[in-house]
């Protein structure tokens, strides 16, 4: 479990508190093997695919065109990629970066990631989140996967309300009327991690500093997954549930016929050996020095001159 300790400070704990509560864990150490912003740095002037790179300002989306890279002398590429030097001058202008998906950009954040997933048995997604002081990226929102917030440089203030509804399998926005009283307010510091359960409602703001950390979301499979998968077979071995509902002339006891196949498919999930399942398939189907003058690094000390907006327009990925 070496790389979940470096999320985590005490595993019971995690296991106590595994889709019911956050809980925030110190002492963890650097982090600068699996990301850093120099890291970042290199990454947004490595010709990122915009699919990769996404700002936020004041909790509205940065209207990806602002930091389109010119397609120069290959106008008739079609893959649309970020001009790094466009992402720092908006970041020096207040703007929250997400790097989403870094470990298909990373050699050491896609080791990390896969060392996690083999300790927790879930695929391992992370996004990394650059914000300049005194600033906010997303507006309150919630996730479907249960993350845990590794702060890597600076540090960040973390309000989390109890979820709208327990254990969310769809987005979508959060209106200020459902932000609760904070259950927590913290302020991560660096080699601080905070885990959120899916569904809780939460919103990150810097200090008078600014901040990055790393987003490693954990994407499970739910018994609902498990059980409409078995369901799917259910066909196939019995008959009777192939027959088509009695047309509306018929005197038969519909009701009484719902019950004998609800017996029929009690029996074939009691039979059925769940284990089998292929479970990446079922995550498939459902819905990741001194700085030098004028770089990204540099342009996160220059303060923020915008306020925090109560709402998103877009949905953010996960914080």
């Amino acid at each position: 479990m070496d790389s979940l300790l470096r999320l985590v400070d005490d595993l019971p704990t995690l296991e106590t508190a595994w889709e019911c509560e956050p809980f925030v864990s110190t002492g963890l150490g650097d982090l600068g093997d699996v990301f850093s912003l120099e890291t970042a740095e290199r990454l947004i002037h490595s010709s990122l695919p915009m699919s990769a790179v996404r700002l936020f300002r004041d909790g509205k989306l940065v209207p990806p065109e602002l930091v389109l890279r010119n397609r120069g002398s290959n106008p008739r590429s079609r893959e649309k990629l970020a001009d790094g030097t466009k992402v720092a001058e908006q970041v020096a202008g207040g703007a929250t970066l997400t790097l989403e998906e870094l470990q298909n950009h990373s050699p050491e954040v896609a080791r990390f990631a896969a060392e996690v997933a083999r300790e927790t048995g879930y695929e391992a997604d992370c996004t990394a989140f650059l914000t300049p002081p005194r600033a906010r990226g997303a507006a309150p929102h919630f996730d479907l996967v249960g993350i845990f917030l590794r702060q890597l440089h600076g540090s960040k203030r973390w309000r989390v309300s109890a979820p709208v509804r327990r254990l969310p399998s769809r987005a979508r926005p959060v209106a200020p009327s459902e932000v609760g009283e904070p259950v927590l307010d913290v302020v991560l510091k660096e080699g601080e991690c905070l885990y959120l359960p899916r569904g809780f409602v939460h919103v990150g703001d810097t200090t008078d500093e600014p901040s990055l950390h790393l987003s490693i979301g954990l994407r499970g499979v739910t018994w609902e997954r498990v059980l409409r998968s078995l369901l799917a077979g259910a066909g196939e071995r019995f008959e009777p549930l192939r027959e088509v509902l009695p047309p509306a002339f018929s005197d038969l006891d519909r009701e009484a016929l719902y019950r004998e196949r609800v017996e029929l498919l009690a029996k074939h999930l009691a039979d059925a050996d769940w284990s089998r399942i292929s479970l990446e398939g079922l995550r498939a189907e459902q819905p990741p020095a001194a700085p030098a003058p004028g770089s990204l690094a540099a342009s996160l000390r220059r303060p923020a001159a915008a306020e925090p907006a109560p709402e998103a327009a877009e949905p953010p990925p996960a914080a």
